[in-house]
């Protein structure tokens, strides 16, 4: 058409001369032009499909539409100066009508003229130039410019196919011709009798785009995250029923839960490009898909069974056996062609399956169980999506699959029944810890405070100190009032030990701790620290102040005489202080009020220290 063109426009003065025939042709030639849009007249050979400008080339252009096609195979059909212009055009992503061309051994081509703005062919951005492909069954090569720069599976004689996976390849600046037109060849390969009878071939899916290298591939990786990230949730949430499962042997849908959540995340794993990433071949991918899909529902009858307490009836028992030796077989049987033989077989069965689980869950609903409520919903999501894949595969209907929004709708349901089941199952044990706990909480509050208090001298011990402590520091810390740490020990306590016994020690630390108490208000708090060593936490007290109290202390204790076993004995204490420095934890106040004691004892003993900001402060 495009060369009759040529020729009239160069003698418009003979337009009135051509006969009907002609005429027609003519007008036919410029309908076609409008149509095409930004189709122009490249040559008398080839029609550009697309102009790419350098905005459009960032963004990426989509290839999704009308290419040219031709079945059979020719290696000239590469060429960029191979004239396409007799072709027929087809739809790109489209798959063919079955039986495809066996007379051609279901080979095919596909052209498409892209055309480059010339500020693009005079820039560098010529040399990041690519392609994203999209699934294309079953197996291909893509030229750019005569160029071979990938392909996907073998095509014969090798003849291995690989219609799933998506690629995104370089295009050399070779292959951009100094009118900076790239020409694109795809040669496909339909794949073996079986698999082109069952699901026809030809470009089935996927995005085919052109662009820039980075960006294509950036987008690709982005596009296949929330396959993974559902495929991981899946798993984790499957893996989460297991374990509660092997905590409980009684929650046996638990089991079924788990391990149908794991078959599912394997699945979805297998519908995204994550999945060349495990290194297996494209077949062994093929047969775990295959097998994780058909194994499904023999797991879901067992799981919506288990969830609604009933009984699975004998017959149904034979389809979960069925679809397990569905699985069985595509695991087992070499080859792919068991795969195509057997999709539809067991689509229709499990679409029967998911009829059946409507009607059980409807009559159990309308008998009041109350888990049957819950299932409905996600059952019913899931059979509609069920339809949906069934339909893309039997009519080759361009439309997204929807079976993972399915999957996670009655795994959805699914959890929240099992967990009003749990629920309610633990009620009953609920109401009678309350119980058992309201008759225990007395003893308990009993024994906490056993566990605070020194059997010995019947002050706080470290524990309950800690606690009081901690409840001063919110205090504290609300209020904006200090308070301060004093910790105290006995000197030369080990010669009474020695000398006079440990009861007498006992006695000792008896006598010291009724002094403290005595002699300190009610707010403030006196402990044995542990062995000889007693500390205080004097409330809404500054370090000068506590070391006034710890001052009297000393005094008191060393003028005290304690009489034991007919003996008079004396003895004296050395304090460390310390004032809490907001933001500090006890155990660094603390610190510092020993550090304070050591010094003290370093000193002679019998003395009060006062570690503060500046160092250390003798006190008297």
């Amino acid at each position: 058409m495009i060369p009759i063109f040529e020729g009239l426009k160069d003698n418009v003065a003979k337009i009135s001369t051509l006969q009907s025939a002609a005429s027609k042709l003519l007008l036919g030639c410029l309908a076609l032009l409008l149509l095409a849009g930004q189709a122009s007249l490249v040559s008398a050979n080839d029609t550009v499909a697309a102009h790419v400008d350098e905005h459009l080339l960032r963004e990426s252009l989509s290839l999704k539409g009308d290419w040219r096609f031709m079945p059979g195979d020719d290696m000239a059909w590469a060429s960029p100066t191979y004239s396409d212009a007799e072709w027929e055009v087809r739809r790109v992503p489209g798959r063919w009508e079955r039986p495809g061309y066996p007379e051609f051994n279901h080979m095919a081509w596909y052209r498409l003229t892209i055309q480059l703005d010339s500020n693009l062919v005079a820039s560098d951005q010529v040399k990041s130039l690519a392609i994203r492909t999209g699934k294309v069954m079953s197996a291909f090569e893509l030229y750019a410019g005569g160029e071979l720069v990938g392909k996907v599976g073998q095509l014969p004689p090798l003849g291995d196919i690989n219609y799933d996976r998506q690629r995104v390849f370089v295009i050399p600046a070779s292959a951009v011709d100094a009118h900076g037109r790239v020409v694109l060849a795809m040669r496909v390969w339909g794949g073996p009798e079986p698999l082109v009878n069952a699901w026809s071939a030809g470009p089935s899916g996927g995005e085919f785009r052109f662009g820039e290298f980075a960006p294509l591939l950036l987008k690709g990786v982005v596009g296949e995250l929330p396959g993974l990230l559902f495929a991981v949730l899946i798993f984790a949430f499957g893996l989460y029923h297991l374990y509660i499962y092997a905590q409980n042997k009684v929650l046996v849908s638990y089991l079924w839960f788990g391990l149908a959540s794991m078959v599912i995340a394997l699945y979805g794993l297998m519908l995204t490009q994550w999945k060349f990433m495990l290194g297996l071949d494209f077949g062994t991918l093929k047969k775990i898909e295959f097998g994780a899909i058909y194994l499904f529902p023999a797991l879901g009858i067992q799981l919506v069974w288990a969830v609604l307490k009933i009984g699975v009836p004998p017959w149904l028992r034979m389809v979960q056996v069925a679809f397990v030796m569905f699985s069985a077989a595509v695991m087992l049987i070499p080859g792919q062609n068991v795969n195509f033989y057997t999709l539809h077989y067991e689509q229709f069965l499990a679409l029967g399956v998911v009829a059946y689980t409507v009607y059980v869950i409807l009559a159990e609903t309308r008998r009041g169980n109350p888990e049957a409520r819950s299932v409905a919903v996600g059952t019913f999501i899931f059979m509609a999506t069920c339809v949906n894949d069934v339909t893309i595969d039997l009519f080759h209907i361009e439309t997204p699959r929807l079976s993972p929004v399915g999957f996670v709708a009655i795994l959805l349901a699914m959890a929240v029944s099992m967990a009003r089941s749990y629920t309610s199952m633990h009620s009953e044990l609920e109401a009678q810890v309350a119980d058992r706990t309201a008759e225990l909480s007395d003893a308990n509050e009993k024994l906490m405070r056993a566990a605070s208090i020194d059997h010995l001298t019947g002050l706080l011990n470290r524990r309950g100190f800690t606690d009081e402590v901690s409840q001063e520091i919110s205090r504290s810390q609300r209020s904006g009032k200090q308070f301060s740490i004093v910790i105290s020990d006995v000197d030369h306590f080990k010669q009474f030990n020695d000398q006079y016994g440990h009861a007498c020690g006992d006695h000792v630390l008896r006598r010291v701790g009724e002094l403290m108490r005595d002699r300190t208000r009610d707010v403030d708090r006196v402990a044995r620290w542990g062995g000889e060593e007693f500390i205080l936490m004097l409330p809404e007290t500054d370090s000068e102040g506590a070391a006034v109290l710890a001052e009297k202390l000393r005094e008191t204790i060393a003028d005290n005489v304690f009489e034991y076993g007919g003996e008079r004995l004396s003895l004296t204490m050395t304090f460390g202080v310390a004032e809490y420095r907001k933001g500090e934890t006890l155990d660094a106040c603390v610190a510092r009020a020993d550090t304070a004691l050591y010094h003290g004892k370093e000193r002679g003993r019998n003395k009060v220290m006062i570690g503060n900001y500046k160092g250390l402060t003798l006190v008297g």
